[in-house]
Parts: structure tokens; sequence; C-alpha cells
């Protein structure tokens, strides 16, 4: 993270109306359930963990870190959090939440997926240099990236069965959806491990017949059908004109084609 970043020594009550959210982040969800149970200890016991805030001005301030606390604060009829401030700018403060969930073992992959791709996106990060601010390896960058291209579907499935990152990143490689499918089932039903999951996507790959590739040698198939597309729309009535050109190695097509046509 950018050693900009300063944050305050003390934590200042601020009440919740002056804390805005960022327009940049997506915000995140979460089960109605989870947030009254966080609402009742927070009623019998106060914030135990401090609300990070960025002063954008003497009494306003944005969010940066806590959205759930914050929510469940204002669900148990709370006015004023005990924050955290942090004197930073809003692309900063986007690195400092990031860093912040790659540390929490129990974060949502998929937003922090989308949250990395939405700092990419409008500050203009390339993959090397969101490593060098997140404090990760450009692999783990194109990891995390690549397990949004996962339908909602198996999204879906691969979020209510509590599937593994490791095992995500596996999966993902197999570029066949309905493979894809059934690998994500047996995972789910097998309960496989994370090398078990590497050996079953390794197994369904290598078992994939190799794409056959058309390699034509003879460039005259190639000429015959240009020569044939042009004759077609002359005897349809279009003038088009062919003129062929070879030197050296290289054969040079030229067709005209009249934009009116009698």
């Amino acid at each position: 993270m950018e050693k900009t970043v300063k944050a305050e020594s003390r934590i200042v009550m601020i009440p919740i109306f002056r804390i805005s959210g960022d327009p940049s982040v997506i915000r995140q969800s979460y089960s109605r359930k989870q947030l009254v149970s966080l609402s009742k200890s927070i009623e019998r016991n106060g914030i135990l963990q401090p609300i990070t805030v960025r002063d954008i001005s003497m009494y306003d301030f944005e969010l940066v870190s806590g959205e759930r606390r914050l929510r469940a604060a204002v669900m148990a009829g709370l006015t004023v959090v005990p924050c955290i401030v942090i004197h930073c700018t809003r692309r900063q403060s986007a690195v400092y939440r990031l860093v912040e969930n790659i540390q929490r073992e129990s974060a949502d992959c998929f937003k922090l997926s989308e949250s990395l791709k939405t700092l990419m996106e409008v500050y203009g990060f390339s993959s090397e240099q969101a490593a060098a601010q997140l404090g990760v390896s450009e692999k783990r960058i194109g990891e995390y990236l690549s397990i949004l291209q996962f339908t909602p579907r198996e999204r879906q499935i691969l979020e209510i069965e509590d599937v593994t990152f490791s095992q995500m990143i596996q999966i993902i490689r197999i570029e066949d959806r309905s493979q894809r499918r059934r690998v994500i089932s047996k995972v789910v039903k097998g309960e496989l491990t994370d090398a078990e999951t590497q050996a079953l996507v390794s197994s369904v790959i290598n078992a994939q017949p190799p794409v056959q590739k058309l390699i034509v040698k003879d460039i005259r198939l190639f000429c015959n059908t240009i020569e044939r597309a042009v004759a077609t729309m002359r005897r349809s009535g279009i003038e088009a004109v062919l003129e062929r050109k070879e030197s050296g190695e290289n054969v040079e097509f030229r067709i005209t084609i009249p934009k009116i046509h009698k």
C-alpha cells in the first residue's frame, strides 16, 4: 500500500450521517440474518472494532472498511460510531480496502475479484501495478480475475457449497461449460480436497482430444475460392472486377465492386 496513507492515533466518534460510501466501490450484500445477529451484539457490547474512514472535508467522511458493522450499527439504532480516520486519496482508499479484504481469510473471493476488477478499470492499474500495490504476485491477480469467468449459475453453486478459492482456480481451467459443470458437481458431492480437485481437473483436461487444425499447403484452393466468389457476383449482375498479381512468393488480389448496381 502507498506510504502516503496515514491514520490518526486515536479513535474518533463520528455521526453516522457524516459517513458516505465510495461511489466507485461495488456495494456489498449481506444476509439479513447475519446483520440482525451483529446488530444485537452491538446493542449489548458496542462496536469492538472501529470503522475505518477517510476525511473528505472538515466534517464529512467516506467509508473505507467496516460496511457490515456500519449497517448493523444503523439497525441497532446507533447515531455515532467509533472510527479510525486515515488521510488518503480515493485511489489509495480503494487499495487499502482491497488489502484488508485479501488479508481476511473469510473474504468473499467473488466480491474481492469484482472489487479488484473495478479498481483496475477505474484507476487504470495494470496487473503488474495492482500486484505491487496489494502486495501479492501478478499470478495471484490473474487468478482473482479468472474466477469472474464462471457463469452466474456456476457462481451460485460455488458460493452455496463453499468451494474454496484454490478449487475454483483449478476448475476454471476447464473451458467447456458442460464439462466444467460436471466437475463442479463431483467436487461438491465428493467433498474433494484442493489436491484431489486439481488431479480431477487435470485428468479431464488431458482426456479431451486436441483440436485438429486444418493445414492447407496448396494456396490454389484459396485462389479458386476467391475467383469463384467474383464469378458468382458477376452472374448476379454485379460488375465486380478481379485483378491478380503475383510477385515472388506472394499472390495479390484486388477486387473492385461498384457502389451502384445497374
